[in-house]
């Protein structure tokens, strides 16, 4: 058993320029006219002497998984002993900041901006790998919930609004680095970065940008990391869409987190662990019955695209965004042979005994809190890591359908969704992958 750790972290500013399409909703009017609060890349390392592994967290709405390849390929280049499947990269799924993901109907993704992501993000690895110094490791859990099941029974349809009484986690976990060079705060809790709606066209990284300021103003300056959980069906509560609003939740999770920093357990040493599983998620195929109706769709978004031609391509962009996936739609339902599987990454660090799990896509919060119940250790559910595939529904809710089965998936790149039978594929793989790291 080793009985020595080592870490260090670091953080820089990607906030991008003005101009910049933003991501995470249709129906903005222009590019981003303004900044409200700054964008960051965070990082933490941690090593044992023998594996090193990487925890970043950054500013933005989703990355393709080519690019979080290509941040693996550069961080392990510059951080000695690093392997790339020691490193998860998370977003905070802000939808105030910058397009980082070919959504539809968007805009357009600015390459040499995440180009540019990628080089503060090795930056950081640099910066927190030669600060590296022994760390004593402490957790909590703390109480809060800035949060609300989204997904609303309403005249016998789901839409999103407020369910009280559906799944959330009403919780933060918590983890304390402590080392010579100072205090580090990660932190992570389930819920949408979207008190900030479409009407707003200024950068910003919603709650999780506050609640790191509010960690940071109570803990003499600590660097402060947030990490989004299962946050699929998860929104802010009784949000007003204003900055007002955002730096009272934000105040609320912070002030939270700091409590109970302050009196987290300390976690025994214990050698760093990585382990990773790629699942190939089967694809509900599409029904020809529907190819006719698809045509009409078609025909009628050509016509009011014609009509439109006068008012700007920002007004254009919904409609020719449902042009483009009809039109990828139909060419599959039409293809003899086509492509019937996802690949779905599952990623996880352990130190500790503590795990961050990564997981690719906009995850349902019931995921989290049966991982949660059913592991002997804390487990860290990260969302929005290591790619994006899409929404991420338990299998019980494909019945009632609304937002998150029927429609999400054509905003985003790919043409289908994901099947009903995903869920107990996932939930097999979490298991095994989380008794591997147990046994390792």
């Amino acid at each position: 058993m080793m009985d020595r750790l080592q870490a260090g972290w670091a953080r820089r500013d990607i906030t991008p320029p003005v101009g910049i399409h933003m991501g995470g909703y249709w129906g903005r009017s222009s590019g981003a006219t303004g900044i409200h609060d700054p964008l960051y890349a965070r990082l933490l390392a941690w090593t044992d002497g023998t594996v090193t592994a990487v925890l970043i967290s950054l500013d933005v709405v989703a990355l393709a998984p080519a690019w979080v390849a290509r941040i693996r390929r550069q961080v392990s280049a510059v951080v000695p002993g690093t392997a790339e499947d020691t490193i998860l990269v998370s977003c905070t799924h802000t939808h105030a900041g910058p397009l980082t993901l070919n959504f539809r109907g968007m805009g357009d993704v600015d390459g040499i901006y995440l180009q540019q992501i990628c080089e503060r993000v090795c930056e950081c690895a640099r910066e927190a790998a030669a600060s590296f110094a022994d760390a004593q490791l402490a957790y909590a859990r703390a109480s809060v919930q800035i949060g609300i099941n989204r997904r609303q029974a309403r005249a016998g349809a789901v839409v999103i609004g407020e369910n009280p009484q559906g799944a959330v986690a009403p919780h933060a976990h918590v983890l304390t680095v402590h080392t010579t060079e100072g205090q580090a705060v990660i932190f992570q809790h389930a819920c949408h970065p979207v008190v900030l709606g479409n009407s707003n066209h200024v950068l910003s990284a919603d709650f999780p940008g506050a609640a790191c300021a509010e960690v940071e103003r109570r803990m003499g300056g600590a660097f402060s990391m947030f990490v989004n959980g299962a946050a699929g069906d998860i929104n802010p509560r009784g949000s007003d869409g204003s900055f007002a609003a955002v730096a009272n939740l934000g105040q609320e999770l912070g002030v939270a987190v700091a409590f109970a920093a302050q009196s987290a357990q300390t976690l025994k040493a214990s050698p760093v662990v990585a382990r990773s599983h790629r699942l190939d998620l089967p694809l509900m195929p599409p029904p020809p019955s529907v190819w006719a109706a698809t045509e009409r769709v078609m025909q009628g978004l050509k016509v009011a695209l014609k009509s439109m031609s006068a008012a700007g391509e920002w007004s254009q962009r919904v409609p020719k965004a449902q042009l483009e996936w009809s039109r990828a739609w139909l060419e599959t339902a039409r293809n003899p042979q086509p492509a019937e599987t996802q690949t779905f990454e599952i990623q996880g660090l352990r130190l500790g005994g503590l795990t961050w799990l990564g997981m690719e896509g906009e995850i349902f919060v019931r995921y989290q809190l049966d991982i949660e119940a059913a592991a002997a250790a804390p487990v860290v559910l990260c969302g929005y890591a290591n790619g994006c595939i899409g929404y991420v529904p338990t299998q019980e809710e494909y019945e009632r359908g609304g937002y998150e089965v029927d429609e999400a998936f054509k905003v985003y790149p790919s043409v289908l969704m994901i099947a009903p039978e995903s869920d107990s594929m996932i939930r097999q793989a979490v298991t095994a992958l989380l008794a591997q790291l147990e046994a390792d």
